[in-house]
């Protein structure tokens, strides 16, 4: 792990500026961190564009070769279908591996995921400092109370807020949504007992990913309605 805190120190010094930037400007170091995650996801717009792009032709070649595949699997078994199926891939110039696009989005993110992580999870700064209904940004939100336990809602939250944006993203099959939902719960359970300040960057970002797809559902309705 220190390896790769090593690798991640440029993003994190920028981060760790920006934050203290945006916390000047505003007086407020729940407002900083919300500016940082905008201003990372703004950022990474062009190189989003270009992974979805890559997806939208990943799932058209896909799309071409499915009643060819369906075929070699109705009529042959074995290593026959096997080897009838590759040629289908070799003549589309495919391979399943490229199936895993419709992730890129969340992998492009994870070098500033973690560099958000380092630093904000033992940042002096923000200890004791609180931001809205959250009392301190550099611990666990226990946000609710059920019988006595806390319970951290801004993991829960930004969790659900991904799983329902991808029910609502149509390029994305069934099998990329099982996907999805695997890698959001494996991510929920690592970042569950995390401080506020993560959940908070992680929370916004997500609700941007969410307001775009909202954004580019709404246009296309439009234009189809046109």
């Amino acid at each position: 792990m220190h390896a790769i805190e090593f690798l991640l120190t440029p993003i994190m010094w920028l981060m760790q500026h920006l934050v203290m930037l945006f916390q000047t400007a505003t007086g407020s170091f729940g407002l900083a961190i919300i500016g940082l995650s905008i201003t990372v996801r703004l950022a990474l717009t062009p190189i989003f564009r270009i992974a979805a792009k890559a997806e939208q032709k990943e799932q058209g070649v896909q799309a071409a070769m499915a009643p060819q595949i369906a075929e070699a699997k109705r009529t042959l078994k074995g290593r026959e279908q096997f080897e009838r199926i590759d040629e289908i891939y070799q003549a589309h110039g495919y391979h399943p591996i490229q199936s895993v696009s419709s992730l890129a989005p969340i992998a492009l993110q994870i070098p500033f995921l973690l560099s958000a992580l380092f630093l904000l999870t033992d940042f002096p700064p923000l200890q004791g400092k609180s931001f809205l209904f959250i009392e301190n940004l550099g611990a666990p939100d226990g946000l609710l109370t059920l019988g006595g336990i806390n319970i951290n809602l801004l993991p829960i939250l930004l969790t659900a807020v991904a799983i329902f944006e991808s029910s609502i993203r149509p390029e994305m099959t069934q099998a990329t949504r099982v996907r999805f939902l695997i890698v959001a719960g494996v991510i929920a359970v690592l970042i569950y007992g995390l401080p506020a300040a993560v959940c908070l960057y992680w929370l916004t970002s997500n609700l941007w990913s969410l307001g775009s797809t909202t954004l580019k559902l709404r246009n296309k309705t439009a234009e189809e309605v046109g």
